[in-house]
């Protein structure tokens, strides 16, 4: 890395560095505003809804913050007065509780109570043969008493706890109120200050991470809201006390990630420790949450969190720890939409790209980095399980062109560099030819198009080496799949094969050449089957080779090629297009029809 690559990441890399130290000592600043933003992200969504329904923005305002202080209301209200409720009912669990202990100190008599009693008699013994440092006689004794609190020091003392969130409480909600108000200049402020001169950017920017934050906030609230019903509805069936105080704590507490469930869990699983004379009810609580989180997790989140958040779960797991740390609880329980917001930032500023691809979900590796990558380490399970992912979720014409043919093109390159020794390349190219040969046996087992494999109307000639194979039965397996009779040749028998193809209406020939080195054995492969037929189409397939094309086109000029692709998917459609023109068995057709045709031929 030269200088001037090492100073933008050493002044990136100080920037958060102050950052997070800034933000670690003026946290008493930062907390309420980052619970305003996010109240605000929360809000505005129902804002504007509101404001689609011809309501005026104040109005509008108004009406949300009176809902949410309403909901808020509610749910401390229910909490409040179900733990006092509980609070009065305790003394009635004493005896189970004791019972409960006393059992357990039973199971444990054999084993460790033993242990802790043999260790406090040998304390005893040890205490006895001990000299004695007792008190000196003669000494009195000073007790210090403390004097009656007076009025102020005791509203002080529970007064004063209460100040900080209090004051943080009204710190958020007059913040909350006056960024709904002002959002829009707001907004158009904050444009201005990130990138005015690349407005589209910046907005895409603003957009994406309000999107995803208030997605992610009002999809948590639903699930929440369906949690903490469904454990009430449980424990209320199942006896437990103060059932509607357990499912308010876990609406409330299920948005700290990960271990909000089972804090909101532990309380009511300890109550029914004391409650009932048995285990079955603990331990029926404890099924309890643990069923409606495995659905959450299974069903709820993937449905409601169609469009994620961006956020990887390990990097998630990452964040929630360093906004603990920083934070506290607050940062907990703000961890995710900050980090989203990060991962937005990583997107959309080019020096910040490194978060995006730390904190992202989004594959580090193109896919054809990664299949490449898990053959150089040998996993061809993991390789095969990779390429049918990929067949999975697009076509297998695009599969050759965004996985195969881009592998083969690395491979190709470090060989021709001198990084990779002709051993490891030949057990690359092995896996390659295996695989495409299964593809390939499997196409022709379940042929259900009714392909000739016979009377093929396409011929796909390797230019020379393997991996021009490897890319000519690729090109022919998508062929058959798409319903075109093909089949691969080699070059020493063209000659035969066009000339019995000919007489069965062979409507093309394609020269299937991987860079680096496949002008010369393209341009010799396609001497050779003009000598066999000079009306015979031939498409000339660099494949990905995009860089160079134009001077590709001066270099092949000499002869007479129809068309030069450097996409599998590209050459299946024209070859599609040369089989539905009239009179697709010139040459020259197919030159004027496609946008790829070489100029001279």
């Amino acid at each position: 890395m030269n200088s001037s690559q090492a100073r933008p990441t050493a002044t990136v890399f100080l920037t958060v560095v102050v950052v997070v130290a800034v933000l670690r000592l003026a946290q008493n600043l930062f907390i309420p505003l980052a619970l305003a933003v996010l109240l605000t992200f929360l809000l505005s969504p129902i804002v504007a809804r509101l404001q689609s329904w011809h309501f005026n923005r104040l109005v509008a305002v108004i009406l949300s913050l009176c809902l949410a202080l309403t909901l808020v209301g509610v749910v401390g209200d229910v909490i409040f007065g179900q733990f006092s409720d509980l609070a009065h009912q305790l003394p009635q669990y004493e005896l189970h509780l004791r019972e409960h202990i006393t059992h357990v100190r039973g199971f444990l008599r054999g084993g460790i109570t033993d242990s802790l009693d043999a260790v406090d008699r040998l304390a005893v013994q040890i205490e006895r043969l001990s000299p004695v440092t007792g008190v000196p006689t003669g000494v009195q004794k000073v007790e210090i008493v403390q004097p009656r609190a007076n009025l102020f020091e005791l509203a002080k003392d529970v007064v004063g706890p209460l100040l900080k969130p209090l004051g943080w409480a009204l710190a958020v909600m007059v913040l909350v109120a006056f960024m709904l108000l002002r959002l829009p200049d707001l907004r158009e402020r904050l444009i201005r200050l990130l990138g005015p001169r690349n407005l589209q950017a910046t907005t895409a920017a603003l957009d994406d991470a309000a999107a995803r934050v208030s997605r992610y906030l009002l999809s948590q609230l639903l699930i929440n809201s369906l949690t903490g019903l469904w454990v009430g509805i449980g424990l209320a069936l199942l006896g437990v006390p103060n059932p509607g105080l357990w499912g308010a704590l876990t609406l409330v507490l299920r948005f700290i990630p990960y271990v909000g469930i089972w804090i909101a869990g532990a309380m009511p699983f300890a109550l029914s420790f004391a409650a009932f004379n048995d285990w079955m009810h603990a331990l029926i609580v404890l099924g309890i949450y643990g069923s409606v989180e495995l659905f959450n997790y299974a069903v709820l989140e993937p449905w409601l969190y169609a469009a994620r958040t961006g956020v990887s779960p390990v990097a998630l797991l990452l964040a929630a720890a360093f906004w603990t740390w920083l934070w506290g609880v607050a940062g907990l329980l703000l961890c995710v939409p900050i980090t989203v917001c990060v991962v937005v930032m990583g997107k959309y500023v080019p020096h910040l790209e490194f978060f995006e691809v730390l904190l992202g979900d989004e594959p580090a590796l193109e896919p054809y980095q990664q299949l490449y990558q898990r053959l150089l380490t040998s996993n061809r399970d993991e390789a095969d399980a990779l390429l049918e992912e990929t067949l999975q979720r697009h076509s297998l014409r695009e599969v050759c062109d965004i996985a195969i043919v881009p592998a083969l093109r690395l491979l190709e390159a470090d060989f021709a560099r001198g990084g990779m020794k002709a051993a490891r390349r030949r057990a690359v190219l092995d896996h390659f030819q295996q695989w495409v040969d299964e593809l390939l046996d499997g196409l022709q087992r379940s042929n259900s198009r009714g392909v000739s494999w016979q009377s093929p109307s396409v011929l796909c000639v390797a230019a020379e080496d393997e991996g021009d194979s490897i890319v000519a039965k690729l090109l022919a397996a998508v062929l058959i799949h798409q319903g075109i009779s093909a089949r691969v040749v080699m070059l020493e028998r063209v000659e035969e094969e066009i000339a019995a193809g000919e007489s069965r209406g062979l409507d093309a020939v394609v020269v299937s050449a991987l860079p680096p080195d496949a002008i010369p054995p393209a341009r010799a492969a396609v001497r050779r089957i003009h000598a066999c037929s000079q009306s015979l189409p031939v498409i000339v397939g660099l494949w990905g080779l995009d860089r160079d094309f134009d001077r590709a086109v001066q270099r092949l000029g000499t002869v007479d090629v129809s068309l030069l692709e450097t996409r599998v998917a590209a050459c299946v459609e024209e070859i599609e297009r040369l089989r539905q023109t009239p009179g697709s068995g010139s040459r020259q057709s197919a030159a004027q029809g496609s946008p790829s045709a070489v100029p001279g031929s």
